[in-house]
């Protein structure tokens, strides 16, 4: 027996074949299961849809919506992406005598793509959760120091998954609040220029000494 494709069938259940080839179909249903299974499957699918067309998401859905796609677009940019090269990391530096590793609650972490210094700061609040930490940065034109980098838009990312964004202020600075742990990442998307990717360090307790 020959069945329809499954794309038929989609236009089937919403009636948009002519009247010939839909009573052919009709017949057919009557002595096929797996095509009875995918005309059902498309008119379940087609019922939802009926009953949804009135639904409209909130404001939140739809800005998480419009950054997740605004993530894609940054990633299938052309021109490619720059991977910021890190030049310091406060938690590679031999503590002051007497000071406990445990008492370090601020990291402090410097990277560089080409004539940008990015200044990023990782500290925990001490009435802040437990695993809460916040995030603070600034992008600086080492070339051109009083030419300021505003108005860019920053992306926080959790392995591939997207987690929040945010726009800089009028003096290049960003702030995210994260939970401490591994394969954070930060994403630049700077005008007229390539996008600039940020791997951040282990921030977990026992890496980040906070």
């Amino acid at each position: 027996m020959k069945h329809f494709s499954t794309e038929i069938w989609a236009y089937f259940a919403r009636g948009a074949l002519p009247a010939d080839e839909t009573i052919q179909m009709q017949r057919h249903l009557e002595d096929c299961e797996k095509c009875r299974q995918t005309h059902d499957m498309w008119r379940a699918v087609l019922e939802i849809g009926l009953r949804e067309k009135d639904y409209h998401p909130n404001n939140g859905m739809v800005r998480r919506a419009k950054a997740a796609y605004g993530l894609h677009q940054a990633w299938k940019r052309p021109g490619g992406k720059t991977r910021a090269r890190l030049i310091f990391d406060s938690f590679r530096q031999p503590l002051p005598g007497g000071v406990r590793n445990s008492m370090v609650t601020t990291r402090q972490l410097h990277y560089k793509a080409g004539s940008l210094l990015i200044d990023i700061e990782v500290r925990k609040e001490p009435q802040a959760q437990e695993k809460s930490l916040f995030l603070v940065g600034q992008i600086l034109n080492a070339e051109k120091p009083d030419d300021r980098v505003t108005d860019f838009r920053v992306l926080l990312l959790h392995g591939q998954r997207f987690v929040a964004q945010t726009i800089s202020n009028q003096l290049g600075e960003f702030h995210f609040e994260l939970a401490a742990g591994k394969t954070w990442r930060l994403f630049f998307e700077l005008e007229g220029q390539e996008g600039i990717s940020i791997p951040l360090p282990d921030l977990t307790a026992r890496h980040s000494g906070m």
